[in-house]
């Protein structure tokens, strides 16, 4: 019997067409219902790498409107680090590798998403406007 995916793979630029903005990493703690319990960091269930939480804001102004903070869960061996920021920018651009999403009902009944990627980076323009700024600097 064929299974059926739950993360749907998509393109970063056709999610986040207007980008995006680190706003922080975490470690992603195991679900416990022992309140007394020792915390643990989650592990993915397919690759049994530690889970983060990067924290990001969607640059697009109409998703201000519905919360433009979002979260995408990054499995990797250590704590991704995000890329460097711009000149001028309270926040690192960034984009992830690898990304899917994962439908689910929430607990009032609506279709809502989650996110996760193998990996984040720094833009490609922005990097060349970054390596741009650091030339001139010199």
């Amino acid at each position: 019997m064929p299974i059926i995916p739950t993360r749907f793979a998509a393109e970063f630029g056709e999610v986040f067409p207007f980008g995006a903005f680190v706003l922080g990493v975490e470690p992603s703690m195991e679900f416990q219902a022992d309140s007394q319990a020792p915390k643990r960091q989650e592990r993915d269930r397919e690759t049994n790498q530690l889970v983060w939480v990067v924290r990001a804001l969607d640059a697009n102004e109409e998703a201000a409107r519905f919360g433009a903070e979002f979260k995408v869960k990054v499995t990797s061996p250590q704590q991704p680090v995000p890329p460097a920021k711009l000149q001028g920018f309270p926040y690192a651009p960034v984009e992830f590798d690898g990304l899917t999403i994962t439908p689910y009902a929430n607990n009032r009944g609506r279709i809502a998403h989650s996110f996760r990627a193998k990996g984040m980076r720094a833009p490609a323009k922005a990097s060349r406007a970054n390596a741009g700024d650091q030339k001139s600097a010199a």
